[in-house]
């Protein structure tokens, strides 16, 4: 998707976008402004708020009761009722707050959240992490007209984080996908997160399913491969082994343990095999690429494998290198050693993570909520 520039928002409307995940919910400002060549520069002005979700007692979300579709939910109880109010409540909070904080009169609002939209859009059909919330943006717009804040045109639906974090990655001045041809985003926090941009365009995972299916389909050593590499999934791991209550306080983390505790960074290595094993995948399946007629015909090789959101910062830190990195790099140095891609994506020296260079992580700390900001630019440009 290119951001062709567009008619200037009024001075009095402030553009947000909305990253929401199971525990928390973020709204970040973004400036957009004409750029050299007739593009437009994205970025953020650090302008952010933060807030975790209010837990309402007796809500167990799909995750904890063990069950992997809506099919078997049954019907919305009081508790999971009670407890997507209090994601809309959380996050008509933080627009709210960096509304005032600007002094803005009206917001152009995009959202980013994960889980299976209504058909509509406009609600939460499915979140193995959270509850069904169906008529969420309903409810918020609502929360905040009825705090006098406007919004500015009818809200977006709800937009997937995984391509919203590749619309942020691929548009924002730092975005790790900008100017990149073939590329494969991974993100993994709340669940995993993952874009896929090919000979220059963002795909919808939807359209290449068939050759190219999502991770969270997708099972390894027994259990569905998000509980192994997104960071909610890696902390319920940890929080089970160890007897710790959720969420987990500060220095509580596997990562801070990793360097004491043997289960720590067993847990960690586990997780970095995985991510190895799903990145290697994806670079075989990229080799045959979908059906001719798809315009997605392999053999396609990667420019570069982009690993961001709290998995990114996780491989980032210092203390992870003997364990979740070594694993990871490990699994895919062996992944393409099996299936005859070494010499494709051979090592450029020895340097760590940076030793297959295609491999980089993002320096974005919210690429879903620019992205949110930018569909809604997007959408809004074009109205007569």
């Amino acid at each position: 998707m290119r951001l062709a520039p567009q008619r200037r928002l009024p001075l009095s409307t402030q553009l947000v976008g909305v990253d929401g995940g199971a525990t928390h919910v973020r709204a970040v400002h973004v400036e957009v402004e004409p750029a050299p060549g007739g593009t437009l520069r994205v970025r953020t002005s650090g302008g952010e708020r933060s807030r975790a979700h209010r837990q309402v007692a007796g809500f167990e979300t799909p995750a904890e009761r063990g069950l992997g579709s809506a099919d078997t939910l049954g019907p919305i109880s009081p508790a999971e009722r009670e407890q997507g109010w209090a994601w809309v409540e959380s996050t008509a909070r933080c627009v709210l707050e960096l509304a005032h904080e600007r002094g803005a009169a009206r917001v152009l609002l995009g959202i980013a959240f994960p889980g299976r939209k209504t058909a509509d859009a406009r609600g939460i059909d499915f979140a193995l992490n959270g509850p069904r919330v169906p008529e969420f943006l309903s409810q918020l717009e609502q929360l905040l007209r009825s705090e006098g804040l406007e919004l500015d045109g009818e809200l977006l639906g709800l937009q997937s984080d995984g391509w919203c974090a590749g619309v942020g990655e691929a548009h924002a001045d730092d975005g790790g996908l900008r100017g990149v041809r073939d590329a494969y985003y991974i993100g993994g926090g709340t669940g995993i997160a993952e874009a896929l941009c090919l000979r220059g365009e963002l795909v919808r995972l939807a359209e290449v399913e068939d050759w190219f299916p999502r991770g969270w389909r997708m099972e390894w050593d027994g259990a569905g491969l998000e509980s192994w590499v997104s960071a909610c999934g890696i902390n319920r791991r940890w929080a089970d082994i160890t007897g710790l209550g959720l969420p987990l306080e500060p220095g509580r983390f596997p990562e801070d343990r990793v360097q004491r505790d043997p289960r720590a960074r067993e847990l960690l290595e586990q997780a970095g095999e995985a991510l190895g094993q799903l990145v290697s995948h994806r670079l075989v399946a990229l080799q045959s690429g979908g059906r001719p007629e798809s315009g997605h015909a392999g053999p396609i090789r990667l420019e570069r494998v982009l690993v961001g959101a709290q998995l990114g910062r996780m491989l980032a830190d210092a203390r992870t290198q003997g364990s979740l990195r070594r694993a990871f790099e490990a699994r895919l140095d062996e992944g393409l050693r099996r299936t005859g891609l070494d010499a494709l994506y051979p090592p450029d020296g020895g340097r760590g993570m940076q030793r297959r260079e295609f491999v980089q992580l993002s320096r974005l700390a919210h690429p879903a909520a620019i992205g949110a900001a930018v569909e809604a630019l997007s959408q809004w440009g074009g109205r007569d």
